[in-house]
């Protein structure tokens, strides 16, 4: 018998004796060896009860995290405790569409079909893919644009700073980049602001450079005015951060 059985039958005994008055004790003891074992068994039983609950919690609490979408990547950054839940493909609302979804989507390589009794209509809302509109390190312009859905176990927040390249202090920098949007072009309707990972990747699928447009990525400039400069540098790019604690 191992140290760990021993002791489980020592705590289950003294919790045992510690219930009973010494009357009970001196019989139990003495005369009826075969409830004792009994008792200890039972004791046993509702012990690894509770182990199996505590280890139900710890499980539970190891399932616990935050997520976030890594923008131009396709995996998700070598941290302790981040994985990749999937790669995807960055799709969204056309540029020169006013109506639509407005928030960029991260969609996975290997979609499911609807359901064949989903009713269709003449107007929906569509989905594009994405293109960059620059040339920077390993893009170009017109580049396919990648994602990546990242999880963390071991932080329960996530955020992006714009306009910073740290994180506040605890902290943990999950990756930095420059800010992204639509242009301010007279047909363009706008986008979010997102993050764009600092080495973005263009997607394999497909041939490079095909001018399709779709969600368009630019980079952001600052603007002086209400947006006081300094500290702010006018037409000056800005960064971004993803962080998470």
């Amino acid at each position: 018998m191992d140290f760990s059985a021993k002791f489980t039958i020592f705590i289950a005994f003294s919790l045992f004796l510690r219930e009973t008055s010494s009357e009970e004790k001196k019989r139990i003891l003495l005369n009826d060896p075969d409830m004792l074992n009994s008792r200890i068994d039972s004791m046993q039983h509702e012990m690894q009860a509770l182990k199996s609950e505590l280890q139900d919690l710890k499980s539970q609490h190891s399932n616990q995290g935050t997520h976030y979408i890594r923008w131009g990547r396709k995996v998700c950054p070598a941290l302790n405790g981040t994985s990749t839940v999937y790669s995807g493909i960055v799709g969204g609302r056309i540029f020169n569409d006013k109506s639509g979804g407005f928030t960029t989507l991260c969609l996975p390589h290997n979609p499911d079909p609807a359901s064949k009794d989903l009713p269709t209509f003449s107007y929906s809302a569509r989905v594009y893919g994405a293109e960059y509109e620059l040339t920077y390190k390993g893009i170009a312009d017109n580049d396919d644009v990648p994602c990546a859905v990242c999880f963390s176990t071991r932080a329960s927040s996530t955020f992006m700073i714009p306009a910073k390249t740290t994180c506040p202090p605890k902290w943990t920098k999950q990756y930095e980049g420059f800010l992204t949007a639509d242009a301010d072009y007279s047909d363009h309707y706008g986008s979010e602001f997102l993050c764009m990972d600092e080495n973005p990747e263009y997607l394999t699928e497909g041939a490079r450079q095909h001018n399709n447009d779709g969600r368009l990525f630019y980079t952001v400039q600052a603007v002086c005015g209400s947006l006081p400069c300094p500290p702010y540098t006018n037409a000056q790019l800005m960064t971004c951060v993803v962080c998470s604690l």
